[in-house]
């Protein structure tokens, strides 16, 4: 039998985006590999149309260059191959020495031709590229997103309980969204950006060392910037995307309580609350943009003060006619100087310019990369809390013939508050149990541990004679029904939502007939019968019967067990009459429990466990608890039931 688990003592820490530091940071990063890794394949194939892509322009800007330059301009024959290429006659393009007027002139306006079919052509190529490389990077942030919804779907009600739905759905959707620039911005960027810079200075040490020199004073300045900027980033990025996430939630909450608002008058109250959810977003977003923008003015003023020393030195190395330091390799890079002159000046302006752009550039991706960090970090933080229920290392499927259902002396706690205290309960098949007792006594929360959304503290769940820690969570789960009184309908057909829950395909027969005992036969007069749409949360029907449809759908997955969670609360008592007698009949061979206030549905039960400040109390049938009981008939008497 396996371990009672020690009691969470809260959910798992937050991501924590200020004590981020640079292994953390690449170790973040390194995480998004398998998600990149699925769709390696695809990479490597954009890969080569990249590659493919920039060959064929550079072949047609070699070709292009040699037509205008040699045939157009200085009127020289082109190759066999050239003119095949442009559909021109060898003869008087090819075989001759010189290219005469007319020839010149043919051959300008097949070019341009050709020119403008090839730009089409790459264009529309290119922007193919581009599409496959976005189709790409969304399948990448699908992986991500389907992982993180998955694993949170595996976590216990006590963390869903505790954490706000809207702060998931963003991390889920917008911070999972920052894998999508791992390629770019992480290592395609700082892997040219960085090459690039080390030739530039490289470059500007072979003009004067002094130039390097100060490129590299340039570098450790805005080391040394970012590496007092970079917590506050962190820091300011976290609060900004924690802010979105409360305004996000706020929007889902307002829409979802709708009807509340309108009906309280609170319109405007909750207008109010929504502007200051936003205006706070807004500033969280805001300081982090000015920080962003902080860090660009000390670049940019840093490297001005060295292009403006650079420019002072060279400026004396002209007026000096000094030698260039390195002449004989500058020639490497396509420059030809030799003494410092007004051009070797405006050459290496250029090229401390060109180095002052890649570093803010690479700035830009620094700052960039701590954002997307803190999101990822945010993502993965969903991705990585642990379950606390899980499957036993060697599960045992569940029997097929379930005789009973035992709490032996089941203890659990919220937090610091204990909600169940040593309950011990049987239930046998064909019997239904009937949990009563006070808001807040815990009887919701005993029937959701048959199903290991929670685990006990202390003390155990034994199906038959086997520890439900033991079972396999899946021949579990599919060995329960539940109908609740909050009736989840979703945005399909009457059918769709029947058969959320079968555990295999079912006939029209079936279905009826499960409506049927649930007192559903409305089904069958709906527009469309079973194929009628019921709009977003079951709009086009009333609360009974969305409560009806409820329990035809506990019925249609034809389990071993029935959890009703007060299944009658929204019908008359006409209907519940006629629903709780076909239950019952329905239930032989199976075992239920019902969780209710309501008299009819109180008489049917078997056997009924007064559930008190987390104790069963008492425990009996109706009858006798009314007549011997001291706190059920208590509870009846007060008008808690209306029994």
């Amino acid at each position: 039998m396996s371990a009672p688990p020690s009691p969470p003592s809260s959910v798992a820490s937050e991501f924590d985006a200020i004590a981020l530091d640079f292994r953390g940071l690449v170790r973040i990063y390194l995480e998004t590999w398998p998600y990149l890794r699925a769709e390696l394949a695809h990479f490597l194939v954009l890969l080569g149309l990249i590659w493919a892509l920039f060959g064929f322009g550079t072949a047609v800007g070699f070709l292009g260059f040699d037509i205008l330059w040699d045939s157009v301009g200085q009127g020289q024959p082109i190759s066999a191959a050239q003119a095949a290429i442009m559909a021109l006659k060898v003869g008087p393009f090819v075989e001759v020495a010189t290219l005469g007027t007319e020839a010149r002139h043919e051959l300008l306006i097949r070019f341009l031709i050709l020119t403008a079919i090839i730009t089409v052509l790459t264009t529309t190529v290119g922007s193919a590229i581009g599409l496959y490389k976005v189709w790409i990077l969304q399948r990448v942030n699908q992986h991500l997103r389907a992982r993180m919804v998955a694993n949170a779907e595996e976590l216990s009600l006590r963390f869903h309980g505790d954490a706000r739905a809207g702060d998931a759905i963003y991390r889920v959707f917008q911070d999972s969204a920052m894998v999508t620039a791992v390629i770019d911005n992480i290592v395609a960027v700082p892997i040219i950006g960085i090459s690039t810079l080390t030739m530039q200075i490289a470059i500007a040490t072979l003009f004067s060392p002094w130039f390097g020199f100060l490129l590299c004073l340039g570098v450790i300045v805005l080391l040394v910037v970012l590496t007092v900027m970079t917590p506050r980033l962190r820091q300011r990025s976290h609060l900004a995307r924690k802010a979105n996430a409360a305004l996000f939630t706020r929007v889902q909450e307002t829409f979802q309580s709708i009807f509340a608002i309108k009906a309280y008058g609170y319109e405007a109250s909750n207008s109010k609350r929504f502007s200051i959810e936003s205006e706070r977003a807004l500033e969280h977003a805001f300081l982090m943009r000015r920080d962003f923008a902080v860090i660009k003015a000390v670049a940019s003023f840093s490297l001005a003060i060295v292009l403006f020393a650079t420019d002072y030195i060279a400026t004396r190395y002209v007026l000096s006619d000094s030698p260039v330091f390195g002449a004989s390799l500058l020639v490497l890079f396509g420059l030809s100087v030799t003494a410092w002159t007004v051009a070797a000046h405006q050459a290496r302006r250029g090229s401390i310019e060109a180095a002052s752009g890649t570093l803010q550039q690479l700035t830009s991706v620094w700052v960039l990369a701590q954002d997307m960090a803190v999101g990822l970090g945010r993502a993965f933080w969903l991705l990585n809390v642990e379950p606390e229920v899980k499957d036993p290392l060697r599960p045992i499927p569940i029997s097929a013939s379930i005789s009973s259902i035992s709490f032996d002396d089941v203890h659990f706690r919220y937090g610091e508050r204990k909600v169940l205290k040593g309950v011990n309960l049987r239930a046998g098949v064909g019997t239904i149990t009937a949990i009563v007792g006070p808001s807040g006594a815990g009887k919701s929360t005993l029937v959701s541990m048959l199903l290991r959304v929670f685990d006990p503290d202390q003390g155990r769940i034994r199906f038959n004679d086997t520890d439900l820690r033991d079972l396999s969570i899946a021949s579990l789960r599919a060995s329960i029904a539940i109908a609740l009184q909050e009736n989840v309908s979703f945005p399909v057909s009457v059918r769709e939502n029947l058969l959320y829950a079968a555990p295999a395909e079912k006939t029209e027969a079936e279905i009826l007939e499960a409506c049927e005992v649930a007192c559903a036969e409305f089904v069958e007069d709906l527009p469309q019968g079973l194929d009628t749409e019921l709009g977003v949360a079951g709009a086009r029907l009333s609360t009974g019967q969305k409560q009806r449809l409820s329990i035809a759908r506990a019925i249609l997955r034809d389990a071993s067990v029935l959890i009703l969670d007060e299944p009658t609360a929204s019908l008359d008592a006409e209907t519940e009459h006629r629903v709780l007698t076909r239950l019952k009949q329905w239930a032989k061979g199976r075992v239920v429990f019902l969780i209710t206030h309501r008299a009819e549905a109180v008489r049917i039960a078997d056997r009924i466990a007064f559930l008190e400040g987390g104790a069963i109390v008492e425990s009996g049938t109706h009858e006798s608890l009314m007549a011997f009981g001291r706190r059920y008939r208590m509870f009846v008497d007060a008008g808690q039931t209306d029994v």
